[in-house]
C-alpha cells in the first residue's frame, strides 16, 4: 500500500504481506493455485476484494461472490506473478489499442518497464524466482490426484526432456519410477528410457544435500571461494560461446543484406522472374528475421551476464535456516535444488550403475573436493 503523502514510500500492510507469503509458502510446498485457494477458502482467509471492504477501500472484482472466502485461482496466479512483492514497479503492463477506446489490452512482458528496488520488498527474490521456475515447470498431479515431490524437477541427459512419472494404483512407493519423456512418446529409436526409480533419486539427492550443506556449514569461507571460482569459469565460458555465436548471427545478416540486395538488382534487369524474387526474398528475410531475434537475445546475455551476482550467499541463508535435513520435502527440494539430470544406466562390473547430476539454486552443480556425480 502507498502512502498518500509521499509519493517514494510505500506502507506495507502486514496482515496482507503475511497471505502473501502464505501463499508463496504453499507454492514452494507444490500445491498450484487451485489447491492453494482451496486452502486458502478452508482456512477462511479474506479474498483481496473481501479485504480491501474491510479497510474502506474498493477493489474491482471480475466476478460478485457470496462467499468472502472464495478465492479464484486466477487471483493466486496474479500473486505469484508479481514483481511489486521483490520491490520491483513494473510499468506499461497494460496498453490501449487507440486512446478512445476504454478497454485495455495486455503488453508483452517484453515491453514492460521494470524499475528494481523502488520499495520495501515482502518476498526474497530467490523465493519469487524458485516459484516462477515451478509455474513454469507445470507440475501434473498422477490419476491419483496426488503430486509427486519431484514432479518437474528431473530432466534427461541425453535429449533434454522432463522425466515422466510412473505409478499406478495400489503400488507402493518404492515400484514408482521415472522415464524419459520424449522415449515414452517417440519410442526407443529417438531416445532411450533413462528410467530410474524415485526412491533412488531422493535417496541420492538427499545424501547430497547433506554433504553439501554441512560441507557449506563447516568451511563457509572455502566453499563460498570454490563456488565462485567455478561459476566464474562457467560464466567466462558461456561468454565466450555466446559471443561467438553473436558475431555469426551478425556477419550472417549482414551477408543477407546484400544477397538480398543482389536479388532485388537482378529483379530490376529481368534476370530473374518477380515470382522467384519474391519467393527467394521472403526465404531469406525469414532466415534474417529469426537471426535478429537470436541476437537480440545474446546482446541481452552478454550485457546482463557480468551485471549478475551469484548469489551463493542466499544459500548459506538457506543452508542455516535448515540446521540439519533428515528427509525431503517438496518446498526443500525447490528452495534448495534447479534440477536434476539423470543419464543412461550402464553397465559396469555387469552391474547396473546409473548417474544423475544435480544443479542448485543460486551456485549451479557442486563438486566438493573428491567428489563426484552421484551414482545409483
Amino acid at each position: 500500500m502507498k502512502d498518500p503523502e509521499d509519493k517514494n514510500h510505500w506502507i506495507i500492510d502486514e496482515h496482507a504481506a503475511t497471505v502473501v507469503k502464505e501463499i508463496f509458502h504453499l507454492c514452494m510446498q507444490g500445491n498450484g493455485p487451485t489447491q492453494i485457494a482451496k486452502i486458502l477458502k478452508e482456512r477462511q482467509v479474506l479474498t483481496p476484494v473481501e479485504y480491501a471492504k474491510t479497510n474502506g477501500l474498493t477493489l474491482p472484482a471480475r466476478r460478485d461472490s457470496d462467499n468472502p472466502y472464495e478465492w479464484a485461482d486466477s487471483t493466486v496466479v496474479h500473486i505469484l506473478e508479481r514483481q511489486e512483492y521483490i520491490g520491483n514497479t513494473v510499468n506499461f503492463k497494460t496498453y490501449k489499442k487507440y486512446y478512445k477506446l476504454k478497454k485495455k489490452m495486455k503488453n508483452d512482458p517484453s515491453n514492460w518497464q521494470i524499475f528494481e528496488g523502488t520499495h520495501d520488498a515482502i518476498i526474497e527474490k530467490e523465493v519469487f524466482d524458485t516459484v516462477q521456475k515451478i509455474r513454469n515447470a507445470r507440475r501434473r498431479r498422477t490419476p491419483m490426484g496426488e503430486m509427486p515431490i519431484l514432479s518437474g524437477m528431473v530432466y534427461c541427459a541425453d535429449c533434454g526432456a522432463k522425466l515422466y512419472q510412473v505409478r499406478s494404483k495400489g503400488w507402493e512407493h518404492d515400484k514408482e519410477h521415472m522415464v524419459c519423456a520424449t522415449y515414452r512418446k517417440k519410442g526407443k529409436h529417438i531416445c532411450t528410457s533413462h528410467e530410474i526409480r524415485n526412491v533412488v533419486i531422493e535417496k541420492l539427492l538427499l545424501d547430497d544435500l547433506q554433504r553439501v550443506t554441512t560441507f557449506a556449514r563447516e568451511h563457509e569461507n572455502e566453499f563460498l571461494q570454490m563456488i565462485t571460482k567455478s561459476k566464474a569459469r562457467e560464466l567466462d565460458r558461456d561468454l565466450r560461446e555466446s559471443k561467438k555465436e553473436y558475431e555469426q548471427a551478425q556477419a550472417r545478416i549482414s551477408k543477407l543484406d546484400n544477397i538480398i540486395q543482389r536479388l532485388y538488382e537482378d529483379n530490376i534487369e529481368g534476370k530473374i522472374s518477380d515470382e522467384l524474387f519474391m519467393k527467394m526474398t521472403a526465404t531469406y528475410e525469414s532466415e534474417q528475421k529469426q537471426l535478429s531475434e537470436r541476437v537480440a537475445e545474446l546482446k541481452f546475455f552478454l550485457s546482463k551476464a557480468k551485471e549478475e551476482n551469484l548469489n551463493a550467499q542466499y544459500f548459506l541463508s538457506l543452508v542455516k535456516k535448515y540446521a540439519e535435513i533428515t528427509e525431503l520435502n517438496a518446498e526443500i527440494i525447490r528452495e534448495f535444488v534447479d534440477r536434476i539430470i539423470v543419464f543412461k544406466a550402464e553397465k559396469v562390473n555387469g552391474r547396473r550403475r546409473q548417474r544423475i547430476r544435480i544443479v542448485y539454486n543460486c551456485i549451479g552443480a557442486v563438486d566438493l573436493p573428491a567428489s563426484k556425480e552421484k551414482t545409483a
